[in-house]
């Protein structure tokens, strides 16, 4: 694997604080920026399979199963994500790569075909980067090693930030590496673009918890919808009431809901007090 051309750097945050915006109990989201980051990383090396992968992270769960899969592990100096970066592109220059592609490990829905076509277009156009489905964020960004490789400014309005830098502005038609997964609506636009099997295995163990939210249209005569505290409209089915003991619901009424595993369709509907298994409290 020495003196690869193209080396993929993987920054992965793992433990009690990854994907704290999914809304998840502790272990359900642990376990699922997990197998984000797994699939993301076996997408790489099925599209890439002559290219090193360095997993960068300080987790101890992550270290392991980066080495199982094959990929060198670089110890996250804990100084933010530009500073993970740095850490993997150096290594990468000291293994004899020319190029350092870095993308984040939460790319669940990525393809090989897809990593595989940026690196082609993008090589000899470095330093570059791809926006993520928003525009705002970066999808993937490819630099040079050595003393020529540029700053990466990782966070809210990288993309910006990156092209101020410099970079070229790449636009692939690859919706699974511009599709990252931060919260409950990205994780549905990529279960619609279809997860890898860590991801959909890790959904099967998830436990989603039960939401406050608002009634929007009434499931009584078609398709309800319920408002989310954080403003986000799901789907509830009448189907969702079965089990609750209400008879109807009217536009405005507050009530608990339990999500299905893409966070936008409600699997049951209720109000605290009201239902089997449900006490006044």
């Amino acid at each position: 694997m020495a003196d690869a051309p193209v080396a993929v750097v993987v920054p992965v945050k793992g433990g009690p604080l990854a994907k704290t915006r999914l809304g998840l109990e502790l272990a359900s989201r642990r376990d699922l920026a997990d197998a984000f980051a797994r699939d993301t990383v076996a997408a790489v090396r099925a599209g890439l399979p002559d290219s090193p992968v360095l997993v960068v992270t300080s987790d101890v769960v992550a270290s392991g199963w980066a080495r199982e899969a094959g990929c060198g592990v670089v110890d996250d100096p804990g100084a933010g994500l530009d500073a993970a970066v740095t850490a993997g592109v150096a290594q990468a220059a000291r293994a004899g790569s020319r190029f350092a592609l870095v993308l984040l490990g939460d790319h669940p829905a990525l393809r090989p075909s897809e990593i595989a076509a940026v690196v082609r277009e993008s090589v000899h156009r470095a330093p570059a980067f791809v926006p993520d489905a928003d525009g705002h964020g970066t999808a993937c960004l490819l630099v040079p090693t050595g003393p020529e490789a540029p700053a990466t400014r990782f966070g809210a309005g990288s993309a910006a930030a990156h092209a101020a830098l410099g970079y070229t502005v790449l636009e692939p038609d690859a919706p699974g590496l511009r599709t990252d997964v931060d919260d409950a609506g990205s994780l549905a636009d990529a279960l619609g673009l279809g997860v890898g099997r860590w991801t959909r295995s890790a959904l099967a163990r998830a436990s989603l918890p039960g939401v406050q939210a608002t009634i929007h249209r009434s499931p009584d005569d078609g398709p309800g919808s319920a408002l989310l505290d954080d403003g986000v409209e799901v789907r509830v089915p009448l189907a969702a009431l079965a089990s609750s003991g209400l008879l109807h619901l009217r536009v405005g009424q507050r009530v608990s809901i339990e999500l299905d595993a893409t966070g936008l369709v409600a699997t049951r509907v209720w109000v605290v007090g009201i239902g089997d298994g449900e006490p006044i409290r």
